[in-house]
């Protein structure tokens, strides 16, 4: 993962010091964050204003999100193999709308409970070892799709000062997704035996909630760390006063 955020580092972030938050972008002031109205709306209006470049936070496009390589390991029950992805692209968080937001400045803990319909994965991918114990391998393009996907996040912040300025860091994270279902397809499998991917993808797709819990942990760690690594490099940039307005 330290290799997959270092990558992030020169496809997302292009550099900016002492930004403000682009005129666009609702702010709440420290009375509101706790009214359970505003913070919700904003972070929903930020996500959706990502879907092209934000020059003023030195940030590309997150329409798709560009991840070079990613792998999430074997799980310990269904999913015994590793899974490689390659040219990943996250997309559809345009579509991303917030029923709760909340960040207790105090304790700093913003927890955010927010819902993605149709989350996109985009990738190459590799595959060799077992699912439901049944031998598998292949290597070639796919895409996965989680449902209304619930995208429960815990951020945990610390203060700082930088040339008199007051700016947030984050301090850990915690991301929990749950999807209604999942869709997905991949091609090449079995190295172009049709037969044997149709039998496959049949055993997958009756079983893809029991398959991916066994993963998930993979998952939440990884989407994670990538949703923490493009915030903490807002939060770096942009003071606490000019967050909140």
């Amino acid at each position: 993962m330290n290799h997959l955020l270092t990558i992030l580092c020169a496809c997302l972030i292009a550099t900016t010091f002492g930004a403000k938050l682009p005129s666009g972008f609702k702010k709440c002031n420290v009375k509101q964050i706790s009214s359970h109205m505003c913070l919700p709306k904003a972070i929903e209006s930020a996500i959706r204003q990502m879907d092209h470049p934000v020059k003023k936070l030195g940030l590309l496009s997150l329409e798709p999100l560009v991840i070079p390589s990613m792998i999430i390991e074997a799980g310990s029950q269904f999913v015994a193999t590793k899974q490689i992805f390659k040219n990943l692209k996250l997309s559809s968080f345009n579509e991303t709308f917030c029923p709760k937001a909340e960040f207790n400045y105090d304790e700093k803990i913003l927890n955010l409970e927010c819902v993605v319909p149709n989350f996109r994965m985009d990738f190459n991918y590799e595959l060799r070892g077992q699912i439901m114990m049944v031998s598998v391998f292949g290597n070639g393009t796919g895409w996965i799709i989680f449902r209304d996907n619930q995208l429960g996040l815990t951020f945990e912040l610390g203060e700082y000062e930088k040339n008199g300025k007051a700016y947030f860091n984050i301090l850990s994270q915690e991301l929990k997704m749950q999807p209604r279902d999942i869709d997905f397809e991949l091609q090449n499998m079995f190295d172009g035996d049709e037969e044997s991917a149709r039998r496959m993808r049949k055993i997958m797709k009756e079983n893809v909630l029991e398959l991916y819990t066994d993963v998930k942990d993979g998952y939440e760690e990884a989407f994670g760390k990538v949703f923490a690594y493009i915030f903490e490099k807002i939060l770096e940039k942009v003071p606490v006063f000019d967050i909140f307005g």
